[in-house]
């Protein structure tokens, strides 16, 4: 489970910083890169989302929605994740 985690927070933070710290991503583009079949993906949503909190907790990410910081843990409908500095 721990090198499971480790390879989510590497692929999360990977994205983030290609995208730099004015641009966002969807967590669904991480599940989306881990899944083999088309529609597996959206059962890898919720551990990308769990990992993506604990980068939040890290102060690594920020969790977004229509622009403005949300709470990852209890926001509801589409995220997007940011890198809070390059």
């Amino acid at each position: 489970m721990t090198d499971n985690n480790a390879h989510l927070n590497e692929l999360i933070m990977s994205m983030a910083k290609k995208r730099g710290s004015d641009k966002t991503f969807c967590p669904s583009e991480i599940a989306r890169q881990l899944s083999s079949k088309e529609d597996e993906w959206r059962s890898l949503m919720e551990p990308v989302r769990l990992a993506a909190a604990k980068l939040i907790d890290k102060g690594q990410l920020v969790c977004k929605q229509n622009g403005q910081i949300v709470d990852i843990r209890t926001v509801k409908g589409p995220i997007r994740l940011q890198i809070t500095s390059d």
